[in-house]
């Protein structure tokens, strides 16, 4: 019975770890500055893609407070090779698809191992995808 426990502790460990590398050591990892609901910043570490003269972000779920401030757009920040970047941030729950096939690419097989892992796909991901534009740019 002990070791039964113990290959189960075992078990749920390289699961857990198995994730945390893909998700650390599978490419580049930012730090996201969102506002916080009590007026502060939290600090998030995540994978975000760029194309043209965008960025998209996947990060959290519909109903969250910080996503509800977006919807009508607002400044975020990234924390990138050491560099803050300052961004025009907007839920962009349409990019959706568009977000998982530039997360495929930039991640690859760090990316479909976390998929994998976590049971989803595009088609069963309720993450919402943000558009981050940089200041200045007035294109659509």
């Amino acid at each position: 019975m002990k070791h039964v426990l113990v290959v189960m502790v075992g078990i749920v460990l390289m699961y857990f770890g198995l994730i945390f590398a893909a998700s650390e050591f599978g490419g580049e990892v930012v730090t996201l500055l969102r506002p916080s609901a009590d007026g502060d910043v939290d600090e998030v570490r995540i994978w975000f893609t760029e194309a043209e003269t965008d960025a998209f972000i996947e990060h959290g779920t519909d109903g969250d407070w910080w996503l509800e401030r977006l919807k009508a757009g607002g400044p975020v920040s990234l924390v990138r090779a050491g560099r803050k970047e300052d961004y025009h941030a907007v839920s962009a729950p349409d990019l959706h698809a568009r977000y998982h096939e530039l997360r495929r690419e930039k991640y690859g097989i760090a990316d479909q191992i976390i998929e994998q892992l976590s049971f989803s796909s595009v088609n069963t991901c309720d993450g919402v995808v943000v558009r981050l534009q940089r200041p200045g740019f007035s294109g659509t």
